[in-house]
């Protein structure tokens, strides 16, 4: 126990570390008795209660609440919600923090979705939320800040305007675009500057491509949109090794050695991009951007093992390295697409239901030898 110093917070007289390296912080909620209660917090995330012994114990924050929920699900997009129904449905209290757009409204319509194709985004997103909602969900526009593991197995989420303890963590994220600053870009993102042919390949079919963005992706996102149309140019100054070289020769793929600045529009219509040599504008019917992508939160490196952008790792089942914390969707895969997310989702309940499951039978273990 590091050494303590003395004060009384709420009427209760406390002793707190002093250890510069166990400095701490006072944070009290109300509580489910409409009682306040506060808690010491460590910088190393250790939760500590205060008591009228002079002293201080080490416990969940969770153990002055009322409700537990059974799972958290962090990210209202097509993977959280479909965990969320699932979890719903197995009668498991959940609640969702939906904390921003999910990266699918960056498109107007829903595509290859076996059973939503052409279906609006918007409408898409609010039935998904009605469903899960159906079913018992809690849905809140709210960002989590943190989400501290406690000493019982709970996790500790802090929100933008909740605290709440969960038995179970589903973190459903996702990723963000980082987007070059290219004048019209913002305008067109989603639209006329697109990122994956599988989703939305077929509506430029057959038209004029521009391909631009990270030097090691282009010859991979070119040569794979030229299968929907056979007018793909590379736009970069990149010197291609000979292997894609070859593959761009073969498809008869054009490569201009130059840096796009700019989209041009014409009564709101791509009519082409501009060039840093100023040589006159690059005629196209749509662009792909190969973008970086990096993970949308920080929530899973502080909590368990990520990849080299931030995603969670997890095995086939969506179980990360922590007990208890789940990843779906693009929170785990940073190419899954919206279909896939959705079946992430689904797939994901069974597992949390079956680990809070497990949770129950060993608490009554316990219960059972005391």
């Amino acid at each position: 126990m590091p050494s303590i110093t003395s004060g009384v917070i709420n009427g209760a007289r406390m002793r707190r570390p002093s250890n510069s390296r166990q400095r701490t912080h006072i944070r009290t909620f109300h509580s489910a008795q409409s009682a306040f209660v506060t808690f010491v917090v460590s910088n190393n995330g250790i939760c500590y209660k205060p008591c009228q012994c002079h002293g201080i114990t080490r416990v969940s924050k969770a153990k002055v609440m009322n409700d537990v929920v059974d799972t958290v699900v962090v990210g209202g997009g097509a993977a959280g919600l479909s965990a969320a129904l699932f979890l719903g449905r197995a009668g498991r209290s959940t609640l969702v923090f939906d904390g921003g757009k999910s990266r699918i409204f960056s498109v107007e319509e829903v595509r290859e979705h076996l059973g939503f194709d052409g279906m609006p985004t918007a409408a898409f997103m609010a039935q998904a939320r009605a469903e899960a909602v159906r079913y018992g969900a809690d849905i809140r526009s709210e960002h989590v800040h943190s989400i501290v593991p406690c000493e019982d197995g709970l996790f500790w989420v802090e929100a933008t305007g909740s605290r709440v303890a969960a038995r179970t963590i589903v973190l459903a994220t996702g990723v963000i675009d980082d987007l070059p600053p290219l004048s019209g870009l913002p305008e067109a993102w989603g639209r006329d500057v697109r990122v994956c042919p599988c989703f939305d390949g077929y509506e430029v079919r057959g038209k004029r491509f521009v391909v631009f963005g990270l030097p090691e992706r282009l010859a991979h996102m070119a040569s794979w949109v030229w299968m929907w149309s056979r007018d793909v140019t590379i736009v970069s100054r990149h010197r291609f090794n000979e292997a894609d070289a070859e593959r761009l020769r073969l498809l008869d793929i054009n490569i201009i050695p130059d840096e796009i600045t700019g989209l041009v529009h014409r009564d709101g219509k791509l009519v082409g991009v501009s060039t840093a040599s100023g040589g006159g504008e690059i005629a196209c019917d749509a662009t792909w951007i190969a973008a970086e992508i990096r993970a949308a939160s920080g929530l899973a490196a502080s909590l368990c093992e990520v990849d080299e952008i931030g995603l969670a790792r997890t095995d086939k089942d969506g179980r990360t390295n922590r007990s208890g914390v789940f990843a779906v969707g693009n929170a785990d895969n940073a190419v899954a697409h919206l279909a896939h997310a959705s079946a992430a989702g689904t797939a994901v309940g069974p597992v949390v239901t079956m680990y809070l499951l497990e949770q129950i039978l060993a608490e009554r273990r316990n219960t059972k030898a005391a």
